[in-house]
């Protein structure tokens, strides 16, 4: 049982990392500029996360609005303390709101 429950959390912390990872691709693509940041986005967390091409699309598309608002927080952050503090103001929004 406790084996499950660390594996768990293990598949999560993994999850999160891909996100983050996402984020800041996302973020660099909108920067210089890329016409479609989101698509630029699932290639490389496939190439990057050794995933199926179509597997890394489907995780980027489902998870469009926190890699959106993590690449804010990015943005907007200048330390990772920053960055922290971006994430709780994101977590804090009420529903359906942006950050910026």
């Amino acid at each position: 049982m406790a084996g499950d429950t660390n594996g768990n959390k293990t598949r999560l912390d993994e999850f999160k990392e891909q996100l983050v990872k996402a984020a800041r691709m996302y973020a660099m693509c909108q920067k210089a500029g890329v016409p479609e940041p989101m698509d630029v986005t699932g290639m490389a967390v496939g190439a990057f996360e050794d995933m199926p091409l179509r597997k890394a699309l489907v995780f980027v598309r489902t998870n469009e609005q926190n890699i959106r608002d993590l690449a804010w927080a990015f943005e907007n952050s200048g330390s990772a303390e920053e960055f922290e503090q971006r994430v709780k103001e994101i977590k804090d929004l009420p529903t359906g709101r942006q950050p910026g």
